[in-house]
Protein backbone atom coordinates (compact mmCIF):
# COMPACT_ATOMS: atom_id res chain seq x y z
CA UNK A 1 0.00 0.00 0.00
CA UNK A 2 1.22 3.58 -1.03
CA UNK A 3 2.49 5.60 1.93
CA UNK A 4 1.17 8.85 2.96
CA UNK A 5 3.86 10.80 4.91
CA UNK A 6 3.78 14.46 6.08
CA UNK A 7 6.65 16.45 5.27
CA UNK A 8 7.76 19.45 7.77
CA UNK A 9 8.42 23.14 6.86
CA UNK A 10 12.37 22.19 6.82
CA UNK A 11 13.82 22.35 2.99
CA UNK A 12 14.14 19.05 1.43
CA UNK A 13 17.93 18.83 0.72
CA UNK A 14 17.23 15.87 -2.19
CA UNK A 15 19.87 17.32 -5.10
CA UNK A 16 17.95 19.11 -7.97
CA UNK A 17 14.71 18.54 -5.72
CA UNK A 18 11.90 21.39 -4.87
CA UNK A 19 10.05 21.54 -1.72
CA UNK A 20 6.95 23.59 -1.64
CA UNK A 21 6.54 23.80 2.68
CA UNK A 22 4.52 25.83 5.16
CA UNK A 23 5.03 27.69 8.78
CA UNK A 24 3.12 24.55 10.45
CA UNK A 25 2.95 21.05 9.53
CA UNK A 26 1.83 17.43 11.48
CA UNK A 27 4.65 15.60 12.28
CA UNK A 28 7.62 14.61 10.74
CA UNK A 29 8.01 11.04 8.67
CA UNK A 30 5.12 9.64 10.14
CA UNK A 31 4.06 6.42 7.90
CA UNK A 32 1.25 4.00 9.03
CA UNK A 33 0.91 0.91 7.21
CA UNK A 34 -0.87 -2.23 8.10
CA UNK A 35 0.89 -4.92 9.11
CA UNK A 36 0.34 -8.19 9.22
CA UNK A 37 -2.33 -10.03 10.86
CA UNK A 38 -4.36 -6.81 10.38
CA UNK A 39 -7.82 -7.37 10.04
CA UNK A 40 -10.04 -5.10 7.52
CA UNK A 41 -11.72 -3.57 10.13
CA UNK A 42 -8.85 -2.31 11.48
CA UNK A 43 -7.66 -0.93 8.12
CA UNK A 44 -10.90 0.42 7.45
CA UNK A 45 -10.52 2.48 10.66
CA UNK A 46 -6.90 3.35 9.26
CA UNK A 47 -7.88 4.43 5.98
CA UNK A 48 -10.83 6.92 7.60
CA UNK A 49 -8.14 8.23 9.63
CA UNK A 50 -5.67 9.15 7.34
CA UNK A 51 -9.24 10.42 5.01
CA UNK A 52 -10.16 12.81 7.81
CA UNK A 53 -5.98 13.72 8.81
CA UNK A 54 -5.75 14.73 5.24
CA UNK A 55 -8.96 17.10 5.60
CA UNK A 56 -7.64 18.71 8.43
CA UNK A 57 -4.01 19.51 7.06
CA UNK A 58 -5.67 20.87 3.90
CA UNK A 59 -7.70 23.14 5.51
CA UNK A 60 -4.86 23.93 7.55
CA UNK A 61 -2.60 24.86 4.82
CA UNK A 62 -5.73 26.50 3.16
CA UNK A 63 -5.15 28.86 5.76
CA UNK A 64 -2.25 29.11 6.61
CA UNK A 65 -0.40 29.17 3.12
CA UNK A 66 3.08 30.73 3.53
CA UNK A 67 5.10 28.53 1.13
CA UNK A 68 9.11 27.87 1.09
CA UNK A 69 10.21 26.35 -1.83
CA UNK A 70 13.08 24.74 -3.44
CA UNK A 71 14.07 24.24 -7.44
CA UNK A 72 17.02 22.95 -9.17
CA UNK A 73 19.13 25.06 -11.17
CA UNK A 74 18.06 25.14 -13.97
CA UNK A 75 14.34 25.81 -11.99
CA UNK A 76 12.69 23.03 -12.81
CA UNK A 77 10.84 21.30 -10.02
CA UNK A 78 11.74 17.25 -9.50
CA UNK A 79 10.89 15.75 -6.47
CA UNK A 80 7.78 15.62 -4.47
CA UNK A 81 6.38 18.68 -2.98
CA UNK A 82 3.58 17.83 -0.46
CA UNK A 83 2.56 21.02 0.75
CA UNK A 84 2.29 22.56 -2.91
CA UNK A 85 0.17 19.42 -3.80
CA UNK A 86 -1.82 19.92 -0.11
CA UNK A 87 -2.73 23.42 -1.00
CA UNK A 88 -3.52 23.02 -4.60
CA UNK A 89 -4.98 19.00 -5.46
CA UNK A 90 -2.86 18.33 -7.73
CA UNK A 91 -1.20 15.13 -7.83
CA UNK A 92 3.15 14.28 -7.78
CA UNK A 93 2.76 13.73 -11.58
CA UNK A 94 0.99 16.81 -12.58
CA UNK A 95 2.90 18.80 -10.06
CA UNK A 96 6.76 17.96 -11.55
CA UNK A 97 8.36 19.71 -14.40
CA UNK A 98 5.95 22.97 -15.38
CA UNK A 99 2.96 21.07 -14.14
CA UNK A 100 2.44 23.17 -10.99
CA UNK A 101 2.20 26.20 -13.48
CA UNK A 102 -1.03 24.38 -14.11
CA UNK A 103 -2.17 25.85 -10.81
CA UNK A 104 -1.25 29.30 -11.20
CA UNK A 105 -4.36 31.51 -12.65
CA UNK A 106 -4.91 31.81 -16.29
CA UNK A 107 -4.59 34.95 -17.21
CA UNK A 108 -1.17 35.14 -14.77
CA UNK A 109 0.29 31.82 -16.24
CA UNK A 110 2.22 33.55 -18.95
CA UNK A 111 3.38 36.33 -16.80
CA UNK A 112 4.74 34.34 -14.16
CA UNK A 113 6.57 32.06 -16.70
CA UNK A 114 8.53 34.63 -18.13
CA UNK A 115 9.55 36.39 -14.78
CA UNK A 116 10.88 33.20 -13.82
CA UNK A 117 12.63 32.22 -17.13
CA UNK A 118 14.10 36.01 -16.76
CA UNK A 119 15.33 35.62 -13.15
CA UNK A 120 17.21 31.65 -14.74
CA UNK A 121 18.96 33.74 -17.65
CA UNK A 122 20.01 36.93 -15.32
CA UNK A 123 20.44 34.16 -12.34
CA UNK A 124 18.68 37.03 -10.44
CA UNK A 125 16.29 37.74 -7.82
CA UNK A 126 13.04 36.17 -9.03
CA UNK A 127 9.79 38.69 -7.71
CA UNK A 128 6.09 38.29 -8.70
CA UNK A 129 2.73 37.96 -7.85
CA UNK A 130 -0.20 35.41 -8.51
CA UNK A 131 -3.31 34.10 -8.60
CA UNK A 132 -2.73 30.30 -7.02
CA UNK A 133 -6.04 27.52 -7.25
CA UNK A 134 -6.61 26.48 -3.70
CA UNK A 135 -7.92 22.38 -3.57
CA UNK A 136 -10.95 23.74 -3.37
CA UNK A 137 -10.97 26.22 -6.59
CA UNK A 138 -11.05 28.96 -4.84
CA UNK A 139 -8.07 31.64 -6.49
CA UNK A 140 -5.71 33.48 -4.07
CA UNK A 141 -3.45 35.98 -4.66
CA UNK A 142 0.32 35.14 -3.43
CA UNK A 143 3.64 37.02 -3.15
CA UNK A 144 6.93 35.10 -4.54
CA UNK A 145 10.47 35.95 -4.46
CA UNK A 146 13.29 33.45 -5.17
CA UNK A 147 16.98 34.04 -5.10
CA UNK A 148 19.67 31.90 -6.52
CA UNK A 149 22.39 29.42 -4.24
CA UNK A 150 25.79 29.55 -5.70
CA UNK A 151 28.55 26.52 -4.96
CA UNK A 152 31.90 27.67 -3.91
CA UNK A 153 33.00 27.74 -7.47
CA UNK A 154 30.70 29.77 -8.53
CA UNK A 155 28.06 27.66 -10.15
CA UNK A 156 24.77 27.23 -9.65
CA UNK A 157 23.59 24.68 -7.51
CA UNK A 158 19.48 25.68 -6.41
CA UNK A 159 16.87 28.35 -6.04
CA UNK A 160 15.28 28.77 -3.16
CA UNK A 161 12.53 31.00 -2.04
CA UNK A 162 9.20 31.85 -0.17
CA UNK A 163 5.49 31.89 -1.49
CA UNK A 164 2.76 34.14 0.72
CA UNK A 165 -0.54 34.23 0.87
CA UNK A 166 -1.47 37.70 0.84
CA UNK A 167 -4.91 38.10 -0.31
CA UNK A 168 -6.48 40.19 2.36
CA UNK A 169 -3.65 42.69 1.83
CA UNK A 170 -3.93 42.80 -1.37
CA UNK A 171 -8.07 43.49 -1.48
CA UNK A 172 -7.04 45.74 1.11
CA UNK A 173 -4.69 47.69 -0.88
CA UNK A 174 -7.36 47.57 -3.95
CA UNK A 175 -10.08 49.18 -1.57
CA UNK A 176 -7.56 51.78 -0.35
CA UNK A 177 -6.59 52.31 -4.51
CA UNK A 178 -10.45 52.72 -5.56
CA UNK A 179 -11.28 54.74 -2.47
CA UNK A 180 -8.30 57.17 -3.77
CA UNK A 181 -10.00 56.87 -7.00
CA UNK A 182 -13.56 57.55 -5.89
CA UNK A 183 -11.50 60.68 -3.50
CA UNK A 184 -9.57 62.19 -6.44
CA UNK A 185 -12.57 61.76 -8.80
CA UNK A 186 -14.90 63.76 -6.10
CA UNK A 187 -11.85 65.87 -5.07
CA UNK A 188 -11.35 67.16 -9.06
CA UNK A 189 -14.79 67.23 -10.79
CA UNK A 190 -16.54 69.15 -6.94
CA UNK A 191 -18.52 72.00 -8.03
CA UNK A 192 -16.80 73.79 -5.03
CA UNK A 193 -13.10 74.87 -4.28
CA UNK A 194 -11.24 72.16 -1.87
CA UNK A 195 -7.90 72.39 -0.14
CA UNK A 196 -5.23 70.79 2.28
CA UNK A 197 -3.81 73.58 3.98
CA UNK A 198 -0.56 73.36 6.38
CA UNK A 199 -0.03 75.19 9.82
CA UNK A 200 2.12 77.53 8.09
CA UNK A 201 -0.51 78.66 5.69
CA UNK A 202 0.85 76.46 2.62
CA UNK A 203 -1.35 75.26 0.35
CA UNK A 204 -1.11 70.84 0.44
CA UNK A 205 -3.35 70.41 -1.71
CA UNK A 206 -5.59 71.95 -4.46
CA UNK A 207 -8.03 71.28 -6.85
CA UNK A 208 -8.82 73.01 -10.16
CA UNK A 209 -12.23 74.83 -9.10
CA UNK A 210 -9.74 76.38 -6.39
CA UNK A 211 -7.78 77.28 -9.19
CA UNK A 212 -10.32 78.95 -11.40
CA UNK A 213 -11.77 80.77 -7.95
CA UNK A 214 -8.77 82.70 -7.26
CA UNK A 215 -6.94 82.51 -11.02
CA UNK A 216 -3.69 80.70 -10.32
CA UNK A 217 -2.44 77.93 -11.70
CA UNK A 218 -2.05 74.97 -9.34
CA UNK A 219 1.43 74.86 -9.60
CA UNK A 220 1.60 78.76 -8.72
CA UNK A 221 -0.88 78.30 -5.94
CA UNK A 222 1.31 75.35 -4.28
CA UNK A 223 4.41 78.15 -4.38
CA UNK A 224 2.14 80.49 -2.17
CA UNK A 225 0.23 80.54 0.84
CA UNK A 226 -3.42 81.05 1.95
CA UNK A 227 -2.63 84.06 3.08
CA UNK A 228 -1.85 85.42 -0.58
CA UNK A 229 -5.60 85.41 -1.41
CA UNK A 230 -6.78 87.04 1.91
CA UNK A 231 -7.16 90.88 2.32
CA UNK A 232 -4.95 91.82 4.92
CA UNK A 233 -7.80 93.00 7.42
CA UNK A 234 -9.02 89.20 7.25
CA UNK A 235 -5.46 87.62 8.41
CA UNK A 236 -6.02 88.61 12.29
CA UNK A 237 -9.04 86.67 12.58
CA UNK A 238 -8.37 83.56 10.28
CA UNK A 239 -5.34 83.62 12.84
CA UNK A 240 -7.50 83.53 15.63
CA UNK A 241 -9.72 81.18 14.23
CA UNK A 242 -7.41 78.55 13.79
CA UNK A 243 -5.09 78.53 17.03
CA UNK A 244 -9.21 78.19 18.64
CA UNK A 245 -8.90 74.96 16.05
CA UNK A 246 -5.84 73.45 16.75
CA UNK A 247 -6.50 73.95 21.17
CA UNK A 248 -9.77 72.09 20.47
CA UNK A 249 -11.94 75.41 21.14
CA UNK A 250 -13.33 75.08 17.75
CA UNK A 251 -14.07 71.77 15.39
CA UNK A 252 -14.70 73.80 11.91
CA UNK A 253 -15.75 77.87 11.27
CA UNK A 254 -17.55 79.43 8.32
CA UNK A 255 -17.75 83.00 6.75
CA UNK A 256 -18.31 84.96 3.98
CA UNK A 257 -15.83 86.61 3.48
CA UNK A 258 -13.64 88.14 -0.04
CA UNK A 259 -10.71 86.79 -1.69
CA UNK A 260 -7.71 88.33 -3.75
CA UNK A 261 -7.84 87.06 -7.41
CA UNK A 262 -4.55 87.16 -9.09
CA UNK A 263 -6.00 89.95 -10.98
CA UNK A 264 -5.67 91.97 -8.10
CA UNK A 265 -9.89 91.49 -8.53
CA UNK A 266 -11.80 90.96 -5.19
CA UNK A 267 -14.54 88.06 -4.77
CA UNK A 268 -16.72 87.03 -2.32
CA UNK A 269 -16.52 83.43 -0.96
CA UNK A 270 -17.96 81.31 1.44
CA UNK A 271 -15.48 80.12 3.08
CA UNK A 272 -15.49 76.97 6.15
CA UNK A 273 -13.02 75.14 7.09
CA UNK A 274 -12.27 72.11 9.58
CA UNK A 275 -9.13 71.06 11.46
CA UNK A 276 -8.81 67.17 10.49
CA UNK A 277 -6.30 65.49 13.16
CA UNK A 278 -5.22 61.80 13.18
CA UNK A 279 -6.70 58.76 15.18
CA UNK A 280 -4.82 59.83 18.11
CA UNK A 281 -6.43 63.39 18.11
CA UNK A 282 -2.98 64.90 16.85
CA UNK A 283 -3.73 67.87 14.51
CA UNK A 284 -2.90 67.24 10.82
CA UNK A 285 -3.99 69.74 8.43
CA UNK A 286 -7.21 72.14 7.30
CA UNK A 287 -10.00 71.00 5.31
CA UNK A 288 -10.81 74.30 3.37
CA UNK A 289 -13.98 74.40 1.31
CA UNK A 290 -14.64 77.20 -0.99
CA UNK A 291 -17.86 78.70 -2.89
CA UNK A 292 -17.65 81.39 -5.07
CA UNK A 293 -21.05 83.34 -4.49
CA UNK A 294 -20.12 86.91 -5.53
CA UNK A 295 -22.64 86.47 -7.98
CA UNK A 296 -25.44 85.94 -5.34
CA UNK A 297 -23.60 88.63 -3.18
CA UNK A 298 -23.99 91.61 -6.78
CA UNK A 299 -27.75 90.28 -7.02
CA UNK A 300 -27.65 90.79 -3.08
CA UNK A 301 -26.75 94.14 -3.47
CA UNK A 302 -28.31 94.73 -6.82
CA UNK A 303 -31.66 94.08 -4.81
CA UNK A 304 -30.34 96.13 -1.87
CA UNK A 305 -29.44 99.13 -4.41
CA UNK A 306 -33.20 99.28 -5.88
CA UNK A 307 -34.57 99.05 -3.07
CA UNK A 308 -32.73 102.06 -1.95
CA UNK A 309 -33.32 103.89 -5.10
CA UNK A 310 -37.26 103.28 -4.50
CA UNK A 311 -36.78 104.32 -1.50
CA UNK A 312 -34.47 107.34 -2.48
CA UNK A 313 -37.53 108.26 -4.82
CA UNK A 314 -40.15 108.47 -2.60
CA UNK A 315 -37.37 110.32 -0.16
CA UNK A 316 -36.84 112.88 -2.84
CA UNK A 317 -40.15 113.71 -3.95
CA UNK A 318 -41.54 114.13 -0.51
CA UNK A 319 -38.49 116.26 0.61
CA UNK A 320 -38.91 118.37 -2.75
CA UNK A 321 -42.32 118.70 -3.05
CA UNK A 322 -42.29 120.14 0.33
CA UNK A 323 -40.21 123.85 0.35
CA UNK A 324 -41.52 123.92 -3.75
CA UNK A 325 -44.90 124.46 -2.42
CA UNK A 326 -43.67 126.54 0.35
CA UNK A 327 -41.75 128.55 -2.16
CA UNK A 328 -44.99 128.46 -4.20
CA UNK A 329 -47.46 129.58 -1.75
CA UNK A 330 -45.60 132.68 -0.49
CA UNK A 331 -45.05 133.29 -3.65
CA UNK A 332 -48.43 132.93 -5.02
CA UNK A 333 -49.45 135.18 -1.43
CA UNK A 334 -47.41 138.23 -2.64
CA UNK A 335 -48.68 138.32 -6.03
CA UNK A 336 -52.15 137.98 -5.68
CA UNK A 337 -52.17 140.09 -2.36
CA UNK A 338 -50.00 143.20 -3.78
CA UNK A 339 -50.28 146.14 -2.36
CA UNK A 340 -52.44 144.75 0.49
CA UNK A 341 -50.07 143.19 2.73
CA UNK A 342 -47.88 145.85 4.80
CA UNK A 343 -44.07 145.21 4.02
CA UNK A 344 -43.11 143.45 7.49
CA UNK A 345 -45.09 140.82 6.00
CA UNK A 346 -43.88 140.96 2.82
CA UNK A 347 -40.40 140.86 3.96
CA UNK A 348 -41.20 137.91 5.70
CA UNK A 349 -43.19 135.97 3.28
CA UNK A 350 -39.64 136.32 0.78
CA UNK A 351 -37.63 135.04 3.74
CA UNK A 352 -39.80 132.09 3.61
CA UNK A 353 -39.35 132.08 0.23
CA UNK A 354 -35.23 132.52 0.12
CA UNK A 355 -35.11 129.75 3.23
CA UNK A 356 -37.29 127.23 1.41
CA UNK A 357 -34.70 128.03 -2.27
CA UNK A 358 -32.21 127.55 -0.18
CA UNK A 359 -33.20 123.89 1.31
CA UNK A 360 -33.74 123.34 -2.14
CA UNK A 361 -30.72 124.10 -3.51
CA UNK A 362 -28.95 122.00 -0.99
CA UNK A 363 -31.35 119.03 -1.17
CA UNK A 364 -30.58 119.00 -5.36
CA UNK A 365 -26.48 119.70 -4.80
CA UNK A 366 -26.34 116.36 -2.35
CA UNK A 367 -27.99 114.61 -5.32
CA UNK A 368 -25.87 116.03 -7.68
CA UNK A 369 -22.46 115.42 -5.57
CA UNK A 370 -24.21 111.81 -4.24
CA UNK A 371 -24.27 110.93 -8.43
CA UNK A 372 -21.02 112.39 -9.49
CA UNK A 373 -18.98 110.51 -6.82
CA UNK A 374 -16.95 107.35 -8.57
CA UNK A 375 -16.36 104.27 -6.79
CA UNK A 376 -13.28 105.37 -6.06
CA UNK A 377 -12.59 108.84 -5.08
CA UNK A 378 -9.62 110.10 -6.36
CA UNK A 379 -7.36 111.69 -3.69
CA UNK A 380 -7.43 115.61 -4.00
CA UNK A 381 -5.33 118.05 -3.21
CA UNK A 382 -4.52 118.82 0.13
CA UNK A 383 -2.69 121.59 2.14
CA UNK A 384 -2.46 122.58 6.01
CA UNK A 385 -5.77 123.95 7.39
CA UNK A 386 -6.64 126.14 10.87
CA UNK A 387 -9.53 124.60 12.29
CA UNK A 388 -10.96 127.14 14.12
CA UNK A 389 -11.33 129.90 11.19
CA UNK A 390 -12.78 127.20 8.79
CA UNK A 391 -15.51 126.43 11.28
CA UNK A 392 -16.23 130.09 11.72
CA UNK A 393 -16.84 130.27 8.42
CA UNK A 394 -18.93 127.25 7.68
CA UNK A 395 -21.02 127.82 10.79
CA UNK A 396 -21.08 132.37 9.05
CA UNK A 397 -22.91 130.78 5.42
CA UNK A 398 -24.50 127.89 6.97
CA UNK A 399 -27.09 130.01 9.23
CA UNK A 400 -25.86 133.44 9.88
CA UNK A 401 -28.76 133.98 12.21
CA UNK A 402 -28.47 135.28 15.99
CA UNK A 403 -30.94 132.74 17.40
CA UNK A 404 -28.70 129.76 15.75
CA UNK A 405 -25.21 131.30 16.56
CA UNK A 406 -26.02 132.45 20.67
CA UNK A 407 -26.36 127.73 20.59
CA UNK A 408 -22.46 126.88 19.37
CA UNK A 409 -20.36 126.10 21.96
CA UNK A 410 -16.78 125.97 20.10
CA UNK A 411 -13.72 124.57 21.98
CA UNK A 412 -11.22 124.58 19.50
CA UNK A 413 -7.83 125.69 19.63
CA UNK A 414 -6.40 128.41 17.31
CA UNK A 415 -3.75 127.06 16.21
CA UNK A 416 -4.55 123.38 15.76
CA UNK A 417 -4.13 122.40 12.04
CA UNK A 418 -5.19 119.28 9.51
CA UNK A 419 -3.87 118.34 6.38
CA UNK A 420 -6.77 118.28 4.26
CA UNK A 421 -9.00 119.52 1.29
CA UNK A 422 -10.93 123.06 1.97
CA UNK A 423 -13.77 122.32 -0.34
CA UNK A 424 -14.38 118.82 0.33
CA UNK A 425 -13.86 119.73 4.51
CA UNK A 426 -16.01 122.41 4.49
CA UNK A 427 -18.81 120.39 2.81
CA UNK A 428 -18.33 117.85 5.56
CA UNK A 429 -18.55 120.20 8.37
CA UNK A 430 -21.65 121.69 6.80
CA UNK A 431 -23.63 118.36 6.45
CA UNK A 432 -22.75 117.30 10.34
CA UNK A 433 -23.46 121.29 11.67
CA UNK A 434 -26.89 121.38 9.50
CA UNK A 435 -27.75 118.26 11.23
CA UNK A 436 -27.00 119.26 14.72
CA UNK A 437 -29.13 122.20 14.32
CA UNK A 438 -32.22 120.24 13.02
CA UNK A 439 -31.88 117.90 15.72
CA UNK A 440 -31.04 119.50 19.22
CA UNK A 441 -33.79 121.03 20.29
CA UNK A 442 -33.58 125.23 21.68
CA UNK A 443 -32.56 126.68 23.45
CA UNK A 444 -30.23 123.46 23.98
CA UNK A 445 -26.20 124.10 22.87
CA UNK A 446 -24.29 122.68 19.92
CA UNK A 447 -20.59 121.25 21.05
CA UNK A 448 -17.75 121.64 18.35
CA UNK A 449 -14.75 120.47 19.60
CA UNK A 450 -11.44 119.69 18.10
CA UNK A 451 -8.29 117.57 20.47
CA UNK A 452 -4.73 116.76 19.11
CA UNK A 453 -4.01 112.81 19.25
CA UNK A 454 -0.45 112.15 19.33
CA UNK A 455 0.26 108.58 20.10
CA UNK A 456 3.89 109.28 19.71
CA UNK A 457 3.35 110.50 23.34
CA UNK A 458 2.90 107.45 23.97
CA UNK A 459 5.94 105.88 22.33
CA UNK A 460 4.40 104.41 19.10
CA UNK A 461 4.94 105.27 15.75
CA UNK A 462 1.36 106.08 14.46
CA UNK A 463 0.74 108.78 12.77
CA UNK A 464 -0.95 111.61 14.90
CA UNK A 465 -4.48 112.94 13.47
CA UNK A 466 -6.87 115.77 15.04
CA UNK A 467 -10.54 114.92 15.99
CA UNK A 468 -12.99 117.26 14.93
CA UNK A 469 -16.34 116.33 17.06
CA UNK A 470 -20.10 117.54 16.84
CA UNK A 471 -22.44 116.62 19.86
CA UNK A 472 -25.57 118.03 20.03
CA UNK A 473 -28.70 117.23 23.16
CA UNK A 474 -31.30 115.85 20.78
CA UNK A 475 -33.66 112.51 20.33
CA UNK A 476 -30.30 110.35 19.54
CA UNK A 477 -30.01 107.48 17.04
CA UNK A 478 -30.90 103.87 18.02
CA UNK A 479 -27.75 101.45 18.40
CA UNK A 480 -29.66 99.01 15.89
CA UNK A 481 -29.60 102.10 13.02
CA UNK A 482 -25.66 103.54 13.87
CA UNK A 483 -24.64 101.08 11.10
CA UNK A 484 -26.35 102.41 8.10
CA UNK A 485 -26.21 106.09 9.37
CA UNK A 486 -22.82 106.42 6.40
CA UNK A 487 -25.20 104.23 3.59
CA UNK A 488 -26.19 105.95 0.21
CA UNK A 489 -30.12 107.26 0.18
CA UNK A 490 -30.66 105.90 3.64
CA UNK A 491 -32.52 108.33 6.43
CA UNK A 492 -34.06 106.64 9.84
CA UNK A 493 -37.52 105.68 10.51
CA UNK A 494 -37.93 108.37 12.70
CA UNK A 495 -37.22 110.95 10.19
CA UNK A 496 -39.92 109.74 7.28
CA UNK A 497 -43.08 110.37 9.54
CA UNK A 498 -41.20 113.44 11.34
CA UNK A 499 -40.76 117.24 10.41
CA UNK A 500 -37.18 116.91 9.62
CA UNK A 501 -36.45 116.96 6.07
CA UNK A 502 -33.51 115.56 4.29
CA UNK A 503 -31.92 113.29 1.14
CA UNK A 504 -30.44 110.71 3.24
CA UNK A 505 -26.97 111.55 1.09
CA UNK A 506 -25.44 113.92 3.21
CA UNK A 507 -23.51 111.37 5.44
CA UNK A 508 -22.73 109.16 2.85
CA UNK A 509 -21.15 112.22 0.85
CA UNK A 510 -19.35 112.71 3.95
CA UNK A 511 -17.77 109.76 4.67
CA UNK A 512 -16.52 109.76 1.03
CA UNK A 513 -15.07 112.61 1.07
CA UNK A 514 -13.37 111.97 4.31
CA UNK A 515 -11.98 108.97 3.69
CA UNK A 516 -10.55 110.65 0.28
CA UNK A 517 -8.56 111.96 2.90
CA UNK A 518 -6.79 109.89 4.32
CA UNK A 519 -9.21 110.38 7.38
CA UNK A 520 -12.22 108.24 9.50
CA UNK A 521 -15.83 109.56 10.46
CA UNK A 522 -17.70 107.63 12.89
CA UNK A 523 -21.11 108.20 14.89
CA UNK A 524 -21.58 107.83 18.75
CA UNK A 525 -25.23 107.47 20.43
CA UNK A 526 -27.22 105.28 23.43
CA UNK A 527 -30.42 106.30 21.26
CA UNK A 528 -31.74 107.85 24.61
CA UNK A 529 -33.39 111.05 24.06
CA UNK A 530 -31.56 114.06 25.60
CA UNK A 531 -28.22 112.73 25.69
CA UNK A 532 -28.09 113.25 21.35
CA UNK A 533 -25.43 112.04 19.28
CA UNK A 534 -21.79 112.58 18.86
CA UNK A 535 -20.20 112.69 15.32
CA UNK A 536 -16.47 112.32 14.73
CA UNK A 537 -14.16 112.86 12.34
CA UNK A 538 -10.27 111.75 12.59
CA UNK A 539 -8.08 113.64 9.73
CA UNK A 540 -3.87 113.99 9.60
CA UNK A 541 -2.13 116.25 10.71
CA UNK A 542 0.33 118.30 8.31
CA UNK A 543 2.97 116.19 6.94
CA UNK A 544 5.94 118.73 8.70
CA UNK A 545 4.18 117.88 11.64
CA UNK A 546 4.10 114.32 11.77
Amino acid sequence: MEQVRYMTGKRNHQPGGTGIQGQHSPPVNTTIMPGEGTTLAEHGSVKEHLDVSEKHYRSFIGTNAQLFWTASADGIVENDVPLWRAYTGQSLEEVQGWGWLHAVHPEDRERVKRAWLNALANKGAYETEYRLRRYDGVYRTFSACGVPLFEQDGCLREWVGMSADITERKQLEDELQASERRFRTAFEQAAIGIAHIGFDGSWLLVNQKLCDIVGYTREELLERTFHAVLLPEDLPTAFAHSLRMISGELQTYAQEQRYVRKDESLIWVNLTVTLVRDSMGMPLYFLAVTEDITERKQAEQQRLLNQLKDQFILNVNHELRTPLTEVYGYLELLSEYQGQIDAATQVQFLQNAKEGCQELILLVNNVLDALAIAEEVRSPQREELFIAPLVRDVLAHLDPRQEETDRLRLAIPEPLTVWANGQLLRQVLRNLFANAFKYCPKPAAVVISAVLDDPRAQGTDSTPHVYISVQDTGPGIPPAELPLLFQKFVRLKRDLSGPVRGSGLGLYISKRFVEAMDGRIWVESAGIAGQGSRFCVALPCPPLYQ
